[in-house]
């Protein structure tokens, strides 16, 4: 029998192999992570629908004997389809939506193995970088119930570094993957464009800003999750380009040596960035050169108002359409009470966008990615923090006031750093490699070329092993 704080400890791989070995069986490892989530949940709030019979009722059918077989997971409430379950996008206005198909990336998860539960934690539409909303409530940190635990992804960062999960599905339109990784002290990857096909449905995100992956706590778990999720055979508007490997061989191979490792300091917004996250920048370059990695200083420079102008038109556009198909679908039409204020607000812009403005939108965008792509192609790799302070207090970013124009500003004041690799393309990845003075964890960004995804795993597995973060995950683990 495997208890809830046996079964909080191990990675999905380790969980895998208790399971193939015949040590634990694929029912006492969900009935395991169900004591978990019923233990922490109510204080923490990462996981706000429970599909546990489906569950019980995936494994009772038999399992695909895949990786995974057997391994929890939970699926982001946030445009990926689970048959039988709410798709709510963190929106009253969509409580009624049941889906009655897997998205293609539920899809590939289920063939690997993994045994879906439920869904976790977004904020409204994932338009904001804490993971709070009127309709599902706040995500708590787990290292402080007080703070928040990032976003929109937060519910799959908290219920990981909580030990609910191994590790869980996440996306990432503007750091959304990154942002609650660092805050909760966990793994968070987003690969390259067209390296994962989320699935193609009505307002699927932001247009090619849209990225989807998932949020670990072991190198070696994101590695071969990679692996199993990447699309390599499905029609997609999109594929990655790079090296065809396996990312999970890489871990067997010598570490990268003599990286080429820019280093931002300063956003090219100019927000300022916390002492604490310096500090922790400056301890990550030493231990990379410790390490024989050649590192030297980076100053981006683009025109930030521009595509902050860009990727409103562009997420005006996606809630426009995804509320337009539901309205069709159903025959009630969205008013105000339906949506937080900000996000009401940027639903009324989209419905009043012009073809031209979408496509000059776009167009920009492309263009400060052409530039920013130009300034970081003489590194293998980019260094920043990940965000620019400490996990803030819960309510600190409040979408249910005032207009969207003037609530983006914070959310790229907290996260100055992530949305460039949406716009580029570029595979970029969290690592939880500094902690702030009061004890909070504080991420590390590393970002590489287009279809490098293959130097930032080996990159993090050198990382790993240099560092103590597996320690500091599982004394919270412990704690908890």
């Amino acid at each position: 029998m495997l208890s809830q704080q046996e079964y909080a400890r191990l990675d999905a791989t380790a969980l895998s192999e208790l399971i193939r070995q015949g040590e634990v069986t694929a029912s006492e490892v969900l009935d395991a992570a169900i004591a978990r989530i019923e233990a922490l949940n109510p204080r923490i709030n990462a996981i706000v629908e429970t599909q546990y019979d489906a569950a019980r009722a995936a494994i009772s059918a038999g399992l695909p004997d895949g990786p995974f077989r057997g391994v929890p997971f939970a699926i982001k409430d946030l445009h990926t389809l689970v048959r039988g379950s709410r798709l709510s996008h963190g929106s009253a206005f969509f409580a009624d939506h049941i889906s009655d198909h897997d998205s293609a990336i539920v899809a590939k998860a289920r063939a690997a193995g993994l045994v879906i539960l439920g869904r976790t934690n977004t904020p409204e539409f994932g338009l904001n970088s804490t993971t709070e909303s009127a309709f599902l409530g706040a995500t708590h940190n787990p290292w402080n119930l007080e703070r928040s635990a990032g976003g929109s992804s937060g519910g799959s960062g908290a219920a990981v570094a909580s030990g609910m999960l191994p590790m869980a599905h996440a996306t990432d339109s503007g750091g959304s993957t990154r942002i609650p990784a660092a805050c909760c002290g966990v793994i968070g990857l987003k690969p390259t464009r067209g390296r994962i096909l989320a699935g193609l449905d009505v307002g699927e995100g932001w247009h090619d800003n849209f990225h989807a992956f998932a949020i670990t706590r072991s190198v070696r778990d994101t590695a071969l999750l990679l692996d199993l999720l990447k699309n390599i055979d499905e029609p997609a508007p999109t594929y990655a380009p790079g090296p065809q490997v396996s990312y999970r061989s890489l871990l067997q191979s010598p570490p990268p040596q003599g990286l080429r490792i820019g280093v931002i300091r300063r956003p090219a917004s100019g927000v300022p960035v916390a002492a604490d996250c310096l500090d922790g920048l400056d301890a990550t370059i030493q231990l990379l050169e410790g390490l024989g990695h050649s590192v030297q200083p980076l100053a981006l420079a683009f025109d930030t108002a521009s595509v902050a102008k860009g990727f409103l038109t562009m997420l005006a556009s996606s809630v426009a359409s995804t509320v337009a198909h539901h309205e069709a679908k159903t025959g009630r039409n969205a008013v105000p009470s339906d949506f937080q204020a900000t996000v009401w607000d940027t639903l009324m812009i989209g419905r009043t966008l012009s073809a031209g403005e979408l496509n000059a939108a776009i167009a920009g965008v492309h263009m400060t990615a052409a530039t920013i792509l130009r300034q970081t192609n003489a590194f293998d790799v980019v260094l920043s923090p990940t965000v620019a302070t400490e996990p803030p207090l819960l309510g600190t970013l409040d979408a249910s006031a005032g207009s969207i124009e003037s609530f983006l500003p914070k959310v790229f004041g907290f996260a100055p750093f992530t949305s460039m690799y949406n716009v580029t393309g570029q595979p970029a990845i969290s690592l939880p490699l500094a902690t702030s003075a009061s004890g909070l964890p504080i991420g590390m960004q590393f970002a590489a070329a287009p279809g490098r995804d293959d130097l930032l795993i080996a990159l993090a597995a050198q990382l790993e092993a240099a560092s103590d973060w597996p320690q500091r995950q599982r004394a919270l683990i412990e704690r908890l």
